[in-house]
């Protein structure tokens, strides 16, 4: 009798609620930028819709949207209040107020119809505190853990941070089930949280055939491709002294980079960091700042190889994309990216994370024989075919369901 109840709540479709910080709407600005957060929700909401489930997503955000995009439901929710000399007191009032608009809204569709799922990020702004129904079940996804980043970053902890990990660790705590892309962050959740965190992998980008198809805009050069956020975290300081031994010693290659440009540290800002580190090379350097993921297609299909050097990352968006171009991938072990890539086979990646061993593994893929490029290349694309065969609805559906 319990596994026939089991076979009909799985077989049942669910409404399902996702908060998010972050969402690629096709009515928010053309140069919208998102991350990994916003690249999951949008692909695992469409695949959720092409099960028939009901997916309704509500945004933290600055300005307020209501609209349906693929028969998902989408709703923006945010305030504009402007206390001069006291920005950030005015942002967090703003999410205060958000708090309790968003709150409202959730308990009063939930009236109308019950929703079986809310699913919500380990990090939301500070200020914003949500009171979920009790009836539905709270699942939470850990994009990240903001103490781990600010270490790893270098950032001192203030009363903030203070107050906003205590925020954050409730909010894993109070969910029935908590879950993180990759085994590290799993594995580090576990201990940060004193909960038990599951492992799902995010599911590969749903990307239109008509751009996968498209005419590529031809790109003379030969060059390595950087893409994601820059800060100490992604390892951009030691992409910095990478790239400049590489260019030392192979005069055709050049590096192309696209994201938002943080600091490195307090007063560093990141790309002046590597400009000023390559300045005899400075004109093998383009740095493209944040575009519209179509551009950014493009210049992924033109490169030779993905540079992912992070110290720690949570199963990159960039690695799924880089694997759905079917391009090599360059960075470090225990990163979260040997989870996927192997060593010499479908990408390169240093033991150490270091500088020195992040050259040699670009060196090692750039002196590749004809041969052995056909072979990687071979790896790279089963590799593509074994993720796209992942059922990560079916597992989805399955993590929801067991007690």
């Amino acid at each position: 009798m319990a596994n026939f109840n089991i076979s009909i709540m799985e077989k049942r479709k669910l409404n399902i609620l996702f908060i998010a910080t972050e969402y690629p709407s096709k009515k928010c600005p053309k140069f919208n930028n998102f991350g990994g957060q916003g690249s999951y929700l949008q692909n695992i909401a469409n695949l959720l819709k092409k099960e028939k489930h009901e997916v309704s997503v509500y945004i933290v955000s600055n300005k307020f949207l209501n609209t349906i995009e693929n028969g998902i439901k989408i709703r923006q929710f945010g305030f504009k209040i402007n206390i001069p000399l006291l920005s950030k007191f005015s942002n967090f009032i703003n999410y205060i107020l958000i708090s309790f608009y968003m709150t409202l809204k959730i308990y009063s569709e939930n009236k109308k119809k019950k929703f079986d799922i809310i699913q919500y990020p380990s990090f939301i702004n500070f200020g914003v505190i949500l009171f979920f129904p009790n009836n539905c079940k709270k699942i939470c996804r850990i994009s990240g853990i903001t103490k781990l980043w600010r270490e790893y970053n270098n950032q001192n902890r203030n009363l903030i941070h203070i107050v906003s990990d205590f925020f954050e660790k409730r909010r894993v705590q109070q969910a029935y089930k908590v879950f993180a892309p990759s085994k590290i962050i799993s594995n580090k959740a576990s201990l940060e949280y004193s909960k038990k965190i599951y492992t799902l992998v995010s599911p590969l980008s749903i990307i239109n055939k008509n751009i996968i198809n498209m005419k590529k805009k031809k790109i003379k050069e030969k060059y390595l491709l950087y893409v994601g956020t820059l800060n100490r975290v992604k390892g951009t300081d030691l992409l910095a002294n990478a790239i400049l031994k590489t260019f030392k010693k192979h005069k055709y290659i050049s590096l192309i980079i696209s994201g938002r440009n943080d600091n490195l540290e307090r007063n560093k800002n990141s790309i002046d960091y590597v400009i000023k580190k390559c300045k005899k090379f400075e004109s093998r350097i383009r740095y493209l700042g944040v575009l519209p993921k179509k551009e950014v297609y493009n210049l992924y299909s033109n490169a030779e190889a993905i540079i992912i050097p992070s110290r720690l990352d949570n199963y990159p968006n960039v690695m799924i994309e880089s694997i759905l171009f079917k391009k090599p991938i360059i960075g470090f072990v225990n990163a979260s990216l040997d989870e996927v890539i192997d060593d010499r086979k479908t990408g390169f990646l240093g033991a150490k994370q270091n500088s020195q061993c992040l050259f040699e593994k670009i060196d090692e893929f750039l002196c590749l024989s004809n041969n052995k490029k056909k072979i990687l290349d071979k790896n790279i694309l089963n590799l593509n075919k074994k993720l796209k065969s992942i059922k990560y609805v079916k597992h989805l559906m399955n993590f929801y369901n067991q007690n």
